[in-house]
Parts: C-alpha cells; structure tokens; sequence
C-alpha cells in the first residue's frame, strides 16, 4: 500500500483523461475510426450508436494503465523527462503494441496487420504522453 500512497493522484487523472481522450479521438471516423472499422470486419449499420461499454471500459483501462505507469516511474526514480520517453517507449512499443499485434490475429480480424498498426500506434504513442504527463505532475509536488 505504500507505493499507492506516493502517488500523485492529479496526476493519474490527468493521464487517464489524456488517455481516454486521445484514443477515442485517434479512433473516430475523421482520423482512423473508418479504416480501423474495416480492419475489424465491421460494418456499421445505419442506426448504430455507441453505448456505454465504449465509454466505460476504455476509461477503466485507461485509469490502470496510468496508475501502472505511475508506478513504473517511482519504482525506475524517473526524474527527467528524457528518462520517461525512454521507460514510454519501452512499455509503449515493447508492450502495449506488441499486445495489440498479437491480440490482433485472431480468425474474425480481416486485417489484423492494419488493426494492430492503428491501434497499436496509438497506445504506443499515449504511454508517452502519460508518462511526461505524470512525471510533470509528480515533479510540480515535490
């Protein structure tokens, strides 16, 4: 309970709010939202709206993941931006990307290759932004 306890809870809900935000924009039609639909196989009908799972779920995910990577900065003593890019990019490609390409190929993905790519990307690229987000926070409280 003592790591919890060092956390910089503003921090974590900014994360999380970044998160959440960037990948729901990230898959929306005007960016990626069409081809990632394809990727899937999905065709969407005419009436289709999203309910709140869509919401939900992402939110949650995305509220671990930023505790996750708080913690992963304390545990590292990250204290410079430079040594968040690096932990991000290691966590953001080397885990988070990898995950989704691998989850990807699955026998319903049509395009599994083009799913992980967009998907993929974007947590890569969101880890990094949680990151500098959270080591800005934790470093203003210190």
């Amino acid at each position: 309970m003592g790591m919890l306890s060092e956390i910089n809870w503003l921090a974590v809900a900014v994360g999380t709010v970044v998160y959440c935000a960037f990948c729901g924009i990230w898959h929306r039609q005007f960016a990626f939202g069409k081809k990632w639909e394809e990727a899937m196989g999905f065709k969407r009908p005419d009436n289709w709206k999203e309910t709140n799972i869509y919401y939900v779920v992402p939110l949650i995910s995305c509220f671990v993941t930023s505790v996750a990577i708080s913690i992963l900065l304390k545990l590292t003593n990250t204290n410079s931006f430079a040594e968040a890019l690096r932990i991000g990019l290691i966590a953001g490609f080397g885990f988070a990307m990898t995950i989704v390409f691998t989850t990807a190929v699955i026998p319903t993905m049509k395009k599994p290759l083009v799913f992980g790519a967009i998907t993929g990307t974007a947590q890569a690229l969101v880890y990094n932004t949680c990151n500098a987000d959270n080591l800005y926070n934790f470093k203003l409280n210190e």
